[in-house]
C-alpha cells in the first residue's frame, strides 16, 4: 500500500511558529518604511505649496499670498491662499488664491491623515492640513529674514530657518477645533504626525522637520523685521491683514 506523505502536528506547529516569527521581525520594518514614505510625501506636498507661494510672489510684486482675515480686501487677489472667513471650509483649497498653481487637492493634505473625513476630530479637518504663518500675510519676500529664533519653555533658544508654511496640530485653536482656516499663530502648534514632529517649508523652498517641545507653540518663535525689531510669529490673532509685516 502507498503511504501518503503529510505534515505531522509538530511539523505544522514549527512552520506556523517560523511564519509568526518572520511576521514579528518584518512588521516593524514595514511600519518604518510606511512612515518614511508618508514623511517624504508630506515634505513633498509642502515643497510644492511653497513653490506656489513663491510663484504667486513673482506675479504680485514679491508679496506672499493673503490669509484668512484678508477677505475684506477689495482686491480678490489679496484674499486667502486657502479659504476666506465666512466661506464654507469645504470649498478649500479650490477657492484659495494659489489653487491655480497647485490644482491637486491631495497636495494640501498630509498622507498621515488622508483617511480622515470633514470635521472629524482626528488631527485634520478633512480638507487641508497645511497652514501659513499669519504674520507673513502679504509680506514682501525681501523683508523676511532667513532665520528665526525658537525659545523653549526654559528660555533656551535655537535658530531655525524661518517657517512660512507648516502642518498644524489638532489642539486648542487648531485647524479642526472650531477654527477651520489656513492661519497659523497664537496657540497653534506644529503637527506631530511624523516621528513625534512635523514639517515646515521655508522661503528658499526647502522643507525641514522639527519637534516642538511640550508647552510651546507659535508664540515661541521670534524673528527680526527689517527695522531690527524682534517680532513674535504668534502675534496677531485675527487682527493681522495683508502687508502687516512690511511695516514692522
Amino acid at each position: 500500500m502507498r503511504r501518503h506523505k503529510a505534515f505531522t502536528l509538530v511539523e505544522l506547529l514549527v512552520v506556523v511558529g517560523i511564519i509568526a516569527l518572520l511576521i514579528a521581525i518584518l512588521l516593524p520594518a514595514l511600519r518604518r518604511a510606511h512612515e518614511q514614505a508618508m514623511a517624504v510625501q508630506c515634505s513633498s506636498n509642502q515643497r510644492q505649496l511653497m513653490a506656489a507661494f513663491l510663484t504667486f510672489a513673482l506675479d504680485h510684486k514679491n508679496h506672499l499670498p493673503g490669509n484668512f482675515v484678508d477677505y475684506q480686501n477689495p482686491d480678490s487677489e489679496k484674499h486667502s491662499w486657502l479659504v476666506d472667513s465666512g466661506v464654507d471650509p469645504r470649498k478649500a483649497p479650490q477657492c484659495g488664491t494659489i489653487f491655480k498653481y497647485v490644482k491637486n487637492p491631495k497636495l494640501y493634505r498630509c498622507p498621515a491623515t488622508e483617511s480622515v473625513g470633514y470635521n472629524v476630530k482626528a488631527g485634520s479637518n478633512g480638507y487641508f492640513d497645511y497652514v501659513a504663518y499669519g504674520v507673513f500675510t502679504g509680506a514682501l519676500t525681501t523683508r523676511i529674514p532667513n532665520t528665526t529664533r525658537f525659545q523653549d519653555a526654559s528660555g533656551k533658544s535655537i535658530w531655525l530657518l524661518t517657517p512660512i508654511i507648516c502642518e498644524e496640530e489638532l489642539s486648542q485653536g487648531g485647524i479642526n477645533d472650531g477654527n477651520i482656516e489656513g492661519l497659523h499663530n497664537c496657540s497653534d502648534r506644529l503637527a506631530s504626525n511624523h516621528r513625534g514632529g512635523g514639517y515646515y517649508a521655508t522661503l528658499d523652498g526647502s522643507v525641514h522637520w522639527f519637534i516642538e517641545p511640550k508647552g510651546t507653540n507659535s508664540y515661541n518663535y521670534f524673528t527680526r523685521a527689517a527695522s531690527g525689531k524682534e517680532v513674535c510669529l504668534g502675534t496677531g490673532g485675527y487682527s493681522i491683514t495683508w502687508g502687516w509685516w512690511n511695516a514692522q
